[in-house]
């Protein structure tokens, strides 16, 4: 019977029946009891068995987590065991070279434990993203010779031998434009401890003739064109700062970087830089590569790192099939740039036309100024000293200098060879007379061949309010210059239909080369185009003379050689530069939109500019490119006549 059976009807009984039924009614009520108390204990036991407690699901979920967690790391491994470099195999499976660093003599702590802002035990030339740099371990130079250190080898356990990235290795210079002349003493070759082990006792160096660099980490550098001032700015300082800031050594003592020159004749700018490497943590022992060279003393390294080079296999094939050392595993070349992903990306045409995407120029200026300043505290002092002794070479009286502060100092750069400014003094004479007193404006010449110390270049052009002068002539140092500082690069005439050699030099719808460097600062950049009057060559024939074209690329006269803009004289008009100083140097500059206007009224394109926009006082970097069809437009108009 059902407890919730249905009421039935009622049956008119008899006392005996009522007394029978209420007694079976009582004992079926009892077993009914009975088995309800059973099924309640039983679905409770069920019930348990369904719905765990609370704990069971917080214990459950934390296992699951566990074995998630140990899924991860294991991908982890498996990923950094493929892109990681031997070296990193070593912290991977915790080798340390404790044994090796006793067996030398070497107790120097081990330098590769330190951590970067990233939190990453590995160094920015270890990154599976850094294609142009690469590092050996344990190398030594002696004799005019590179070998690794075979005896410090011997004396380790097999394992961590086999952990050195010790590859056999050669440098090549095959890509490297001829007119370099490369010199061959910049070659580097070293075998691997395997392919030299027939070297006899005699032959092997010891620890004590030859010991080990106190500095950790030897790091040459190299790119296209780094004898370029302006080049190596862009192709190799900007990559490094990037990577420096993600992965910042330990120590700025456990690095020394070395300039990797192609050509020994061009070193002349070397000062330059040193300057400018001065923007990334080192020792402030900077060097040509052939110091480690010409160096008569056996030296160790406990890493040799090479950027701004290609790593490529012996068995390359094309041009350089025939120049490669087929005995070799490995072979390097010069790169292009060194290559930082993120900053390429920012940095490329399209996003220095899309604003402030590119952020890599301002980090460098950034990190330049302060470095130097951290270095010498009297910096600034020694900049107001300077300043003063150029007013009082210039004529102006102590008691007409007042505060040195108040005065303009332009910079006009001045060079002995190749794109000389003919009409420079000229252009000083103007100044000192429409400007000097009445503005406190004094126009000077600047040679940064003339400075022959780090310390001459950075007073020289931190001292300077402005800078004028050609592209390609030291304008690069126009990031020395104080915030709101300006920089005027003339652009050599360019006429498309009788040479277009240098066409990258007169962009006005893009920053020129040099104009990337001072994208996204706090300086102002500015362009302005020469015409043919700049142009002191076949005077005798006007722009629209027939023979112009066939005067200009004589090359009997050698004039085709002298024509081009790398090597042509120039002049430039006196108004355009008294307008630039009037406008852009005296005036104060209200807003964005005021810089703007004046640049457009006067045939100024504004590569970056540091400006408020409208009403709103805090500046920021602003660009104003010419259209495309703007600029397409004065390439035909300044395109001779003649055909």
């Amino acid at each position: 019977m059902k407890a919730n059976a249905k009421e039935q009807p009622q049956v008119v009984m008899g006392h005996q029946q009522a007394s029978a039924m209420e007694e079976a009614t009582s004992s079926s009520g009892q077993k009914r009891e009975s088995l309800l108390a059973t099924t309640r204990v039983q679905r409770h036991s069920n019930a348990a068995r369904r719905k765990p407690p609370l704990t069971f699901f917080l214990v459950l979920g934390f296992c699951i987590l566990l074995c998630i967690c140990s899924v991860f790391r294991s991908a982890q491994t498996l990923s950094s065991l493929q892109y990681h470099t031997i070296e990193n195999l070593v912290k991977i499976f915790n080798q340390t070279e404790k044994d090796s660093n006793t067996a030398t003599g070497n107790t120097r702590q081990d330098h590769d434990t330190n951590r970067g802002s990233s939190g990453s035990s590995r160094h920015f030339w270890e990154q599976e993203d850094n294609p142009s740099c690469f590092h050996l371990d344990k190398i030594c130079h002696g004799n005019g010779e590179w070998f690794y250190d075979d005896v410090h080898n011997n004396q380790v356990a097999t394992s961590s031998r086999m952990l050195l990235n010790q590859p056999s290795i050669t440098y090549s210079s095959v890509d490297i434009p001829e007119e370099y002349d490369p010199d061959e003493r910049y070659y580097f070759n070293v075998s691997s401890p395997s392919a030299s082990q027939n070297r006899t006792a005699n032959n092997s160096r010891t620890p004590a003739n030859c010991p080990y660099s106190s500095t950790p980490y030897h790091l040459s550098v190299q790119s296209f064109y780094n004898d370029m001032i302006g080049e190596f700015y862009s192709r190799t300082i900007r990559g490094l700062n990037e990577w420096m800031r993600d992965y910042p050594p330990k120590s700025e003592e456990d690095v020394q970087l070395y300039v990797h020159f192609a050509s020994e004749e061009r070193q002349t700018l070397f000062h330059g830089h040193r300057l400018f490497l001065g923007a990334l943590p080192q020792n402030d022992k900077i060097d040509s590569f052939l110091s480690l060279i010409q160096n008569q003393r056996c030296q160790c390294f406990e890493k040799l790192i090479f950027c701004g080079y290609n790593l490529e296999d012996d068995n390359l094939a094309g041009e350089y099939e025939d120049d490669i050392i087929v005995d070799n595993e490995q072979t390097f070349f010069t790169a292009d740039r060194v290559v930082h992903l993120d900053s390429d990306y920012a940095c490329d045409k399209r996003g220095f036309r899309r604003g402030n995407r590119c952020k890599a120029y301002n980090h460098i200026r950034q990190d330049l100024l302060s470095r130097y300043e951290k270095k010498d505290p009297l910096l600034q002092e020694k900049i107001r000293e300077y300043r003063r002794n150029i007013l009082l070479k210039n004529g102006v009286t102590p008691q007409q200098i007042g505060d040195v502060d108040e005065w303009k100092i332009v910079g006009l750069t001045d060079r002995k060879a190749r794109r000389v400014w003919l009409n420079i003094n000229e252009i000083i004479h103007t100044c000192e007379t429409k400007f000097l007193l009445r503005k406190k404006v004094v126009c000077i010449k600047v040679n940064v061949e003339e400075a022959n110390s780090i310390q001459a270049q950075l007073l020289m052009h931190m001292s300077l309010n402005s800078m004028i002068g050609i592209h390609g002539a030291q304008l690069s140092h126009g990031i020395l210059l104080p915030q709101d500082g300006s920089i005027l690069e003339i652009l050599p005439w360019i006429p498309r239909n009788i040479s277009d050699y240098g066409e990258w030099t007169d962009t006005t719808d893009r920053p020129t080369p040099l104009g990337e460097i001072f994208h996204g600062t706090t300086l102002n950049h500015l362009g302005f185009r020469l015409g043919r009057e700049s142009v002191p060559m076949c005077e005798h024939l006007g722009w629209s003379d027939k023979g112009l074209k066939a005067c200009l690329m004589n090359e009997t006269n050698d004039n085709h050689i002298k024509f081009n803009w790398s090597d042509r004289d120039f002049n430039v008009d006196v108004d355009m530069i008294s307008k630039f100083i009037s406008l852009f140097l005296l005036k104060e500059i209200p807003n964005c939109s005021r810089m703007y206007k004046r640049a457009e009224e006067n045939d100024f394109v504004i590569y970056n500019t540091y400006c408020a926009k409208g009403e709103d006082k805090v500046k920021r970097a602003k660009q104003y490119f010419h259209s495309r069809s703007r600029a397409r437009q004065y390439q035909n108009d300044s395109s001779s006549q003649d055909d």
